[in-house]
């Protein structure tokens, strides 16, 4: 009787953690699998989508494979930087915004340091609120500036939208003391 009571006891209660032991590795295997032949595809089409972004705001006829590629840069803030041969530079900077959500800007400047063209992806903000400081009437006000940017200066904040706002500002003055401190000579 003794024996049939341990066989039960281990059809009951071994048994089943056994299979679903078996089953979480098995899952887990599958899911590395699954990760190394997707993580390549993934990273290549998030760089084919920054790469597009530089290029929108870099003068047009760019040829993409004449960029200089800056990456490890200092500023706080910055993710990154490309410069043509002719010396024009294109930042790409990021700043929390509602609810710490990351608006994310590309910058570039012209041969005085002036930004030249700018675009906002302000797609993580609310929408209809703080996704209006991605617009192009907001984004033009800061064309031809070149000084700190803040609250006023060139632009005010989004009515209603304070913290999208202020992600972008700070996400330039990120960008422009990069171009300042990093990329003005070495472009």
């Amino acid at each position: 009787m003794e024996t049939t009571e341990k066989q039960s006891t281990f059809k009951e209660l071994v048994f089943p953690v056994v299979v679903l032991v078996a089953i979480c590795l098995v899952c887990s295997a599958l899911l590395a699998a699954l990760n190394s032949v997707t993580a390549p595809v993934i990273e290549a089409n998030e760089k084919a989508a920054t790469l597009s972004s530089y290029l929108a705001v870099l003068p047009e006829g760019t040829d993409p494979v004449s960029l200089t590629e800056y990456d490890a840069l200092a500023t706080d803030g910055i993710e990154g930087a490309v410069a043509t041969p002719e010396g024009v530079c294109a930042v790409k900077a990021a700043a929390a915004g509602y609810q710490g959500e990351m608006v994310t800007i590309y910058v570039s400047f012209d041969e005085g340091g002036a930004i030249a063209a700018l675009s906002i992806d302000a797609s993580t903000q609310t929408p209809g609120i703080g996704s209006h400081v991605g617009d192009d009437s907001f984004e033009a006000g800061f064309i031809g500036y070149s000084g700190d940017i803040a609250a006023g200066t060139p632009v005010d904040t989004y009515a209603g939208a304070t913290y999208s706002s202020t992600a972008v500002f700070t996400a330039l003055d990120a960008a422009v003391d990069c171009y300042n401190t990093e990329l003005k000579g070495a472009a």
